[in-house]
């Protein structure tokens, strides 16, 4: 990480009004994505953000399905963020920084770009894949979740054999496809981001796929 780099966060106050009040701890679909990239932006530094709760750094946070089951993939020993390292994970995620942004606002088109930016820096390039806004995530209960707030993204993946961790990414080891059952039944093995974004995916696929049945 630069020690200038230059991060994208909103104040949680002005979160908190399109969110229905104080912000919801846990997993939660609304507001729009549309509707947070259209308040006050605001790019500071890391190591200033990383120590104020006033702001929320918003994360990115993609989990890749197919056929209803979870990319699973463990985080190893040498990865920059050690208070992870060992953790399963079914989430790619990573800040938005002033690159992504255009003239100094971060457009949805822009947003766009840094996502499949974070996609291709962790995994090779992946064909037939469709991505869904799903909700977010969100944990104040320790100093790291305060500062943060995670937007869920569900990348259908349609062939499960083109899901590839790049060799010279991070320090990633795949772990297969996972269903939902299986995540929770490990849950003290994941991230709990991961676990939160499961639950918020799983509650979608099952609403949609309940949807298509009738």
């Amino acid at each position: 990480m630069p020690k200038d780099e230059q991060v994208l966060c909103l104040k949680r106050i002005d979160i908190e009004p399109i969110a229905g009040g104080i912000l919801p701890q846990g997993a939660f679909a609304a507001p729009q994505l549309e509707a947070l990239l259209n308040l006050p932006q605001y790019f500071l530094p890391r190591s200033h953000a990383e120590h104020d709760p006033a702001f929320k750094q918003i994360i990115p946070y993609q989990l890749f399905c197919c056929q209803n089951r979870f990319f699973v993939y463990q985080r190893g020993g040498k990865m920059g963020e050690q208070r992870l390292s060992g953790r399963l994970s079914v989430g790619i995620g990573g800040h938005i920084n002033t690159d992504d942004a255009e003239d100094g606002i971060l457009t949805p088109a822009a947003y766009q770009e840094a996502l499949r930016r974070e996609r291709i820096e962790e995994l090779e390039e992946i064909e037939e894949l469709s991505t869904r806004f799903i909700g977010w995530i969100n944990d104040d209960s320790d100093p790291v979740g305060q500062v943060h707030l995670g937007a869920v993204h569900l990348d259908e993946v349609k062939n499960p054999d083109s899901l590839r961790i790049r060799e010279k990414g991070e320090d990633l080891h795949a772990q297969g496809w996972w269903s939902a059952g299986e995540i929770m039944s490990r849950a003290e093995r994941f991230e709990k981001w991961s676990v939160l974004a499961v639950e918020l995916c799983h509650h979608h696929l099952t609403q949609t796929n309940d949807g298509h049945n009738k």
